[in-house]
Protein backbone atom coordinates (compact mmCIF):
# COMPACT_ATOMS: atom_id res chain seq x y z
CA UNK A 1 0.00 0.00 0.00
CA UNK A 2 1.43 3.38 -0.99
CA UNK A 3 -1.37 5.67 0.20
CA UNK A 4 -4.39 5.66 2.46
CA UNK A 5 -7.69 5.38 0.61
CA UNK A 6 -10.03 8.41 0.80
CA UNK A 7 -12.46 6.43 2.99
CA UNK A 8 -9.77 5.23 5.40
CA UNK A 9 -8.17 8.68 5.69
CA UNK A 10 -11.56 10.34 6.30
CA UNK A 11 -12.50 7.68 8.85
CA UNK A 12 -9.21 8.22 10.69
CA UNK A 13 -9.64 12.02 10.65
CA UNK A 14 -13.08 11.49 12.21
CA UNK A 15 -12.23 8.74 14.71
CA UNK A 16 -9.23 10.58 16.13
CA UNK A 17 -11.76 12.83 17.92
CA UNK A 18 -12.45 9.80 20.15
CA UNK A 19 -9.14 10.36 21.99
CA UNK A 20 -10.59 13.43 23.74
CA UNK A 21 -11.17 11.49 26.97
CA UNK A 22 -10.48 8.04 28.40
CA UNK A 23 -14.02 6.72 27.92
CA UNK A 24 -14.18 7.40 24.18
CA UNK A 25 -10.45 6.66 23.74
CA UNK A 26 -11.29 2.96 24.01
CA UNK A 27 -13.43 3.23 20.87
CA UNK A 28 -10.41 4.32 18.87
CA UNK A 29 -8.21 1.65 20.45
CA UNK A 30 -10.47 -1.28 19.62
CA UNK A 31 -11.17 -0.01 16.10
CA UNK A 32 -7.49 0.19 15.10
CA UNK A 33 -5.62 -2.16 17.45
CA UNK A 34 -5.44 -4.94 14.85
CA UNK A 35 -3.84 -2.61 12.31
CA UNK A 36 -1.62 -0.34 14.41
CA UNK A 37 0.67 -0.83 17.38
CA UNK A 38 -1.38 1.00 19.99
CA UNK A 39 0.19 -0.75 22.97
CA UNK A 40 -1.62 -2.89 25.51
CA UNK A 41 -3.41 -0.03 27.18
CA UNK A 42 -6.73 1.17 25.78
CA UNK A 43 -6.07 4.56 27.37
CA UNK A 44 -3.39 5.10 24.66
CA UNK A 45 -1.10 6.49 27.35
CA UNK A 46 1.98 5.18 25.51
CA UNK A 47 0.98 6.44 22.06
CA UNK A 48 -0.94 9.65 22.62
CA UNK A 49 0.58 13.08 22.08
CA UNK A 50 -0.47 15.88 24.40
CA UNK A 51 -0.38 19.56 23.49
CA UNK A 52 -1.83 22.91 24.47
CA UNK A 53 -4.29 24.92 22.42
CA UNK A 54 -5.94 28.30 22.67
CA UNK A 55 -5.32 31.88 21.60
CA UNK A 56 -2.40 33.95 22.85
CA UNK A 57 -2.62 32.18 26.24
CA UNK A 58 -2.29 28.41 25.75
CA UNK A 59 -4.63 26.23 27.78
CA UNK A 60 -4.03 23.12 29.88
CA UNK A 61 -2.29 20.23 28.14
CA UNK A 62 -4.54 17.45 26.78
CA UNK A 63 -4.26 14.53 24.36
CA UNK A 64 -4.55 15.88 20.82
CA UNK A 65 -3.22 13.13 18.58
CA UNK A 66 -1.10 10.03 18.34
CA UNK A 67 1.77 8.40 16.48
CA UNK A 68 1.50 4.66 15.82
CA UNK A 69 3.33 2.20 13.57
CA UNK A 70 1.64 -0.49 11.51
CA UNK A 71 1.59 -4.04 12.81
CA UNK A 72 3.54 -6.81 11.11
CA UNK A 73 1.64 -8.77 8.45
CA UNK A 74 -0.93 -5.97 7.96
CA UNK A 75 -1.16 -3.62 4.98
CA UNK A 76 0.35 -0.92 7.20
CA UNK A 77 3.52 -2.88 8.03
CA UNK A 78 6.63 -0.67 7.78
CA UNK A 79 4.41 2.42 7.77
CA UNK A 80 3.36 4.82 10.50
CA UNK A 81 0.37 7.06 11.11
CA UNK A 82 0.22 10.44 12.81
CA UNK A 83 -3.34 11.65 13.38
CA UNK A 84 -4.48 14.77 15.21
CA UNK A 85 -7.91 16.16 16.03
CA UNK A 86 -9.32 19.60 15.38
CA UNK A 87 -10.11 21.80 18.34
CA UNK A 88 -12.62 24.60 18.88
CA UNK A 89 -10.22 26.50 21.15
CA UNK A 90 -7.94 27.25 18.18
CA UNK A 91 -10.80 28.95 16.32
CA UNK A 92 -10.28 32.11 18.36
CA UNK A 93 -6.64 32.27 17.28
CA UNK A 94 -7.63 31.59 13.68
CA UNK A 95 -10.03 34.54 13.51
CA UNK A 96 -8.14 36.93 15.84
CA UNK A 97 -7.01 40.13 14.09
CA UNK A 98 -4.11 40.32 16.53
CA UNK A 99 -2.84 36.83 15.71
CA UNK A 100 0.74 37.00 14.54
CA UNK A 101 2.95 35.38 11.94
CA UNK A 102 5.80 33.21 13.14
CA UNK A 103 8.75 31.33 11.62
CA UNK A 104 8.13 27.60 11.24
CA UNK A 105 10.74 25.02 12.24
CA UNK A 106 11.51 24.34 8.59
CA UNK A 107 11.60 27.94 7.40
CA UNK A 108 8.89 30.25 6.10
CA UNK A 109 6.21 32.19 7.96
CA UNK A 110 3.09 30.51 9.37
CA UNK A 111 0.13 31.42 11.56
CA UNK A 112 1.36 31.93 15.12
CA UNK A 113 -1.54 30.06 16.74
CA UNK A 114 -0.81 26.90 14.75
CA UNK A 115 2.95 27.07 15.29
CA UNK A 116 2.63 27.69 19.03
CA UNK A 117 0.35 24.67 19.40
CA UNK A 118 2.60 22.50 17.21
CA UNK A 119 5.60 23.43 19.37
CA UNK A 120 3.85 22.05 22.49
CA UNK A 121 3.91 18.46 21.19
CA UNK A 122 6.53 18.41 18.40
CA UNK A 123 9.45 17.29 20.59
CA UNK A 124 7.38 14.35 21.88
CA UNK A 125 6.80 12.81 18.43
CA UNK A 126 8.73 9.50 18.52
CA UNK A 127 11.62 8.85 16.17
CA UNK A 128 10.30 6.39 13.56
CA UNK A 129 11.66 2.83 13.72
CA UNK A 130 14.32 2.04 11.14
CA UNK A 131 11.94 -0.15 9.13
CA UNK A 132 9.37 2.68 8.65
CA UNK A 133 9.50 3.96 5.07
CA UNK A 134 6.26 6.02 4.96
CA UNK A 135 4.51 8.22 7.52
CA UNK A 136 0.86 9.22 6.93
CA UNK A 137 -0.25 12.50 8.59
CA UNK A 138 -4.01 13.02 8.91
CA UNK A 139 -6.19 15.80 10.33
CA UNK A 140 -9.50 17.65 10.00
CA UNK A 141 -10.13 21.38 10.49
CA UNK A 142 -7.50 22.89 12.82
CA UNK A 143 -6.12 19.36 13.05
CA UNK A 144 -5.42 19.64 9.33
CA UNK A 145 -3.30 22.74 9.95
CA UNK A 146 -1.35 20.92 12.67
CA UNK A 147 -0.99 17.83 10.46
CA UNK A 148 0.49 20.09 7.77
CA UNK A 149 3.13 21.49 10.12
CA UNK A 150 3.85 17.98 11.43
CA UNK A 151 4.18 16.46 7.97
CA UNK A 152 6.56 19.20 6.87
CA UNK A 153 8.65 18.76 10.02
CA UNK A 154 8.74 14.95 9.80
CA UNK A 155 9.85 15.09 6.19
CA UNK A 156 12.58 17.58 7.05
CA UNK A 157 13.79 15.78 10.19
CA UNK A 158 13.49 12.10 9.17
CA UNK A 159 13.88 12.06 5.40
CA UNK A 160 11.18 9.34 5.17
CA UNK A 161 8.35 9.51 2.67
CA UNK A 162 5.55 11.56 4.26
CA UNK A 163 1.99 11.72 2.97
CA UNK A 164 -0.40 14.46 4.13
CA UNK A 165 -4.21 14.10 4.20
CA UNK A 166 -6.31 17.06 5.36
CA UNK A 167 -10.06 17.68 5.43
CA UNK A 168 -11.42 21.24 5.70
CA UNK A 169 -8.06 22.65 6.76
CA UNK A 170 -7.46 26.39 7.00
CA UNK A 171 -4.46 27.97 5.28
CA UNK A 172 -1.35 27.49 7.40
CA UNK A 173 1.40 29.79 6.13
CA UNK A 174 2.53 32.35 3.61
CA UNK A 175 3.52 31.55 0.02
CA UNK A 176 7.19 30.74 0.75
CA UNK A 177 6.22 28.18 3.41
CA UNK A 178 3.50 26.69 1.20
CA UNK A 179 5.81 26.30 -1.79
CA UNK A 180 8.64 24.84 0.30
CA UNK A 181 6.34 22.38 2.08
CA UNK A 182 4.81 21.30 -1.21
CA UNK A 183 8.25 20.74 -2.76
CA UNK A 184 9.65 19.01 0.32
CA UNK A 185 6.73 16.60 0.82
CA UNK A 186 6.10 16.15 -2.91
CA UNK A 187 3.09 16.78 -5.16
CA UNK A 188 2.16 13.09 -5.22
CA UNK A 189 2.03 12.91 -1.43
CA UNK A 190 -0.50 15.68 -0.80
CA UNK A 191 -4.26 15.11 -0.41
CA UNK A 192 -6.14 18.29 0.58
CA UNK A 193 -9.90 17.68 0.64
CA UNK A 194 -12.24 20.64 1.03
CA UNK A 195 -15.89 21.36 0.32
CA UNK A 196 -16.61 24.31 -1.94
CA UNK A 197 -18.40 26.24 0.80
CA UNK A 198 -16.46 25.12 3.88
CA UNK A 199 -15.83 28.45 5.65
CA UNK A 200 -12.77 27.19 7.55
CA UNK A 201 -10.98 26.35 4.30
CA UNK A 202 -11.46 30.00 3.23
CA UNK A 203 -9.31 31.46 6.03
CA UNK A 204 -6.94 33.03 6.81
CA UNK A 205 -7.16 35.09 3.62
CA UNK A 206 -4.33 36.39 1.44
CA UNK A 207 -1.35 36.25 1.82
CA UNK A 208 -1.83 32.81 3.44
CA UNK A 209 -1.69 29.96 0.91
CA UNK A 210 -2.93 26.36 1.09
CA UNK A 211 -0.67 23.29 0.83
CA UNK A 212 -1.37 22.64 -2.00
CA UNK A 213 -3.39 25.53 -3.44
CA UNK A 214 -4.04 23.79 -6.77
CA UNK A 215 -3.00 20.82 -8.85
CA UNK A 216 -3.15 17.09 -8.32
CA UNK A 217 -3.42 17.12 -4.53
CA UNK A 218 -6.17 19.76 -4.34
CA UNK A 219 -9.45 17.83 -4.03
CA UNK A 220 -12.24 20.40 -4.18
CA UNK A 221 -15.63 18.77 -3.59
CA UNK A 222 -19.13 20.14 -4.24
CA UNK A 223 -21.11 21.09 -1.13
CA UNK A 224 -24.53 19.61 -0.47
CA UNK A 225 -26.95 22.47 -1.17
CA UNK A 226 -29.37 21.11 1.46
CA UNK A 227 -26.93 21.66 4.31
CA UNK A 228 -26.88 24.61 6.70
CA UNK A 229 -24.04 27.05 5.97
CA UNK A 230 -21.76 25.63 8.69
CA UNK A 231 -22.36 21.93 7.99
CA UNK A 232 -19.98 21.44 5.01
CA UNK A 233 -17.17 21.71 7.57
CA UNK A 234 -18.35 18.77 9.67
CA UNK A 235 -16.25 15.62 9.35
CA UNK A 236 -19.43 13.54 9.00
CA UNK A 237 -20.18 15.33 5.72
CA UNK A 238 -16.64 14.78 4.45
CA UNK A 239 -17.14 11.08 5.13
CA UNK A 240 -20.36 11.20 3.09
CA UNK A 241 -18.50 12.93 0.23
CA UNK A 242 -15.77 10.28 -0.01
CA UNK A 243 -18.00 7.29 0.72
CA UNK A 244 -17.50 4.37 -1.70
CA UNK A 245 -14.64 6.13 -3.46
CA UNK A 246 -11.77 3.71 -3.00
CA UNK A 247 -9.25 5.76 -4.97
CA UNK A 248 -8.18 9.39 -5.16
CA UNK A 249 -8.68 9.36 -8.92
CA UNK A 250 -12.38 8.69 -8.37
CA UNK A 251 -12.57 11.49 -5.83
CA UNK A 252 -10.93 13.91 -8.27
CA UNK A 253 -13.68 13.18 -10.79
CA UNK A 254 -16.28 14.94 -8.62
CA UNK A 255 -14.38 18.23 -8.59
CA UNK A 256 -16.56 21.27 -9.45
CA UNK A 257 -15.21 23.77 -11.96
CA UNK A 258 -12.88 26.40 -10.53
CA UNK A 259 -13.64 30.08 -11.13
CA UNK A 260 -11.90 31.29 -14.27
CA UNK A 261 -10.38 34.75 -14.65
CA UNK A 262 -13.16 35.67 -17.07
CA UNK A 263 -15.78 34.72 -14.46
CA UNK A 264 -14.07 36.86 -11.81
CA UNK A 265 -13.91 39.82 -14.20
CA UNK A 266 -17.61 39.44 -15.04
CA UNK A 267 -18.51 39.29 -11.33
CA UNK A 268 -16.48 42.42 -10.60
CA UNK A 269 -18.07 44.36 -13.46
CA UNK A 270 -21.60 43.34 -12.52
CA UNK A 271 -23.92 45.67 -10.64
CA UNK A 272 -26.32 42.92 -9.65
CA UNK A 273 -27.64 42.57 -6.08
CA UNK A 274 -25.54 40.65 -3.53
CA UNK A 275 -26.00 39.43 0.02
CA UNK A 276 -23.55 37.86 2.42
CA UNK A 277 -23.41 34.07 2.33
CA UNK A 278 -20.72 31.42 1.89
CA UNK A 279 -20.99 31.42 -1.89
CA UNK A 280 -20.51 35.18 -2.17
CA UNK A 281 -17.72 35.04 0.44
CA UNK A 282 -15.94 32.42 -1.66
CA UNK A 283 -16.28 34.49 -4.85
CA UNK A 284 -15.21 37.67 -3.05
CA UNK A 285 -12.13 35.86 -1.74
CA UNK A 286 -11.18 34.73 -5.24
CA UNK A 287 -11.79 38.24 -6.59
CA UNK A 288 -9.67 39.79 -3.81
CA UNK A 289 -6.73 37.54 -4.65
CA UNK A 290 -7.14 38.26 -8.38
CA UNK A 291 -7.25 42.05 -7.85
CA UNK A 292 -4.32 42.05 -5.42
CA UNK A 293 -2.14 40.07 -7.82
CA UNK A 294 -3.13 42.35 -10.70
CA UNK A 295 -2.49 45.50 -8.64
CA UNK A 296 0.95 44.28 -7.57
CA UNK A 297 1.89 43.21 -11.11
CA UNK A 298 0.72 46.49 -12.65
CA UNK A 299 2.29 48.79 -10.07
CA UNK A 300 5.39 46.84 -9.04
CA UNK A 301 4.65 47.55 -5.37
CA UNK A 302 6.05 44.98 -2.93
CA UNK A 303 4.29 43.93 0.28
CA UNK A 304 6.52 43.62 3.34
CA UNK A 305 4.95 41.22 5.86
CA UNK A 306 7.67 40.40 8.38
CA UNK A 307 6.50 40.46 11.99
CA UNK A 308 2.90 41.19 10.98
CA UNK A 309 -0.39 40.39 12.65
CA UNK A 310 -3.58 39.66 10.71
CA UNK A 311 -4.63 43.26 11.45
CA UNK A 312 -1.44 44.76 10.02
CA UNK A 313 -1.65 42.46 6.99
CA UNK A 314 -5.11 43.85 6.19
CA UNK A 315 -3.75 47.32 6.86
CA UNK A 316 -0.84 46.84 4.42
CA UNK A 317 -3.09 45.13 1.92
CA UNK A 318 -5.37 48.19 1.89
CA UNK A 319 -2.33 50.42 1.43
CA UNK A 320 -1.02 48.37 -1.51
CA UNK A 321 -4.28 48.31 -3.47
CA UNK A 322 -4.93 52.01 -2.77
CA UNK A 323 -1.40 52.95 -3.83
CA UNK A 324 -1.66 50.81 -6.98
CA UNK A 325 -4.98 52.49 -7.82
CA UNK A 326 -3.29 55.90 -7.50
CA UNK A 327 -0.40 54.90 -9.77
CA UNK A 328 -2.07 52.85 -12.52
CA UNK A 329 -5.41 53.58 -14.19
CA UNK A 330 -6.19 49.92 -14.93
CA UNK A 331 -5.46 48.97 -11.33
CA UNK A 332 -7.72 51.80 -10.17
CA UNK A 333 -10.66 50.37 -12.14
CA UNK A 334 -10.34 46.88 -10.68
CA UNK A 335 -9.72 48.08 -7.12
CA UNK A 336 -12.80 50.31 -7.31
CA UNK A 337 -14.94 47.48 -8.63
CA UNK A 338 -13.70 45.12 -5.91
CA UNK A 339 -14.52 47.57 -3.13
CA UNK A 340 -17.95 48.33 -4.61
CA UNK A 341 -18.80 44.61 -4.78
CA UNK A 342 -17.48 43.86 -1.29
CA UNK A 343 -19.36 46.85 0.11
CA UNK A 344 -22.55 45.60 -1.57
CA UNK A 345 -22.11 42.20 0.08
CA UNK A 346 -21.84 43.95 3.45
CA UNK A 347 -24.95 46.04 2.79
CA UNK A 348 -23.06 49.29 2.19
CA UNK A 349 -24.11 51.45 -0.77
CA UNK A 350 -21.37 53.46 -2.50
CA UNK A 351 -22.50 56.58 -4.30
CA UNK A 352 -21.36 56.77 -7.93
CA UNK A 353 -18.17 58.79 -8.36
CA UNK A 354 -17.22 58.82 -4.67
CA UNK A 355 -13.49 58.89 -3.90
CA UNK A 356 -12.52 55.51 -2.43
CA UNK A 357 -9.91 56.30 0.21
CA UNK A 358 -7.33 54.10 1.89
CA UNK A 359 -9.29 54.30 5.16
CA UNK A 360 -12.47 53.14 3.46
CA UNK A 361 -10.71 50.22 1.73
CA UNK A 362 -9.22 49.22 5.07
CA UNK A 363 -12.60 49.34 6.80
CA UNK A 364 -14.18 47.16 4.09
CA UNK A 365 -11.41 44.55 4.40
CA UNK A 366 -11.78 44.47 8.20
CA UNK A 367 -15.59 44.23 8.04
CA UNK A 368 -15.35 41.37 5.54
CA UNK A 369 -12.84 39.61 7.81
CA UNK A 370 -15.25 39.91 10.75
CA UNK A 371 -18.18 38.60 8.67
CA UNK A 372 -16.28 35.54 7.43
CA UNK A 373 -14.78 34.98 10.89
CA UNK A 374 -18.25 34.73 12.39
CA UNK A 375 -19.10 31.95 9.93
CA UNK A 376 -15.86 30.19 10.86
CA UNK A 377 -16.61 30.45 14.58
CA UNK A 378 -20.08 29.01 14.05
CA UNK A 379 -18.63 26.16 11.98
CA UNK A 380 -16.15 25.49 14.78
CA UNK A 381 -18.80 25.10 17.44
CA UNK A 382 -19.27 21.50 16.32
CA UNK A 383 -15.68 20.69 17.29
CA UNK A 384 -14.44 19.48 20.64
CA UNK A 385 -12.44 21.86 22.85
Amino acid sequence: MTELSPEFAAGLASNIYDIKNEKTRKLFYFKYKNLLDLGDNASLSDKGLSGKTGGIVLKTSHMMGLYAEGLKDTIYQNQAIFAIKGTASLMDALTDLNAGIKASRTGGKVHQGFQDTFNTYADDIPTPSKNIHTIHCVGHSLGGALATLTADWLKSSTGRTVKLYTFGSPRVGLEFFSNKAKTRIGDNNLYRVHHKTDPVAMVPTWPFVHVPSSGRGDFLLPSNAQLAFWQPHLMANYIDSVEKRDSWDKLAGSRPQKMLDASIEAWLKSDGPLSFCLNTAEVAGAALLWVVEKAINLSGIAVVLGGSTIFTILDRLAYVVHKAADLVKEASFWVTRLIIRMATILGIKIVEGVNITYSFIRSIFIRMHHAVSELVRQAGRGLES
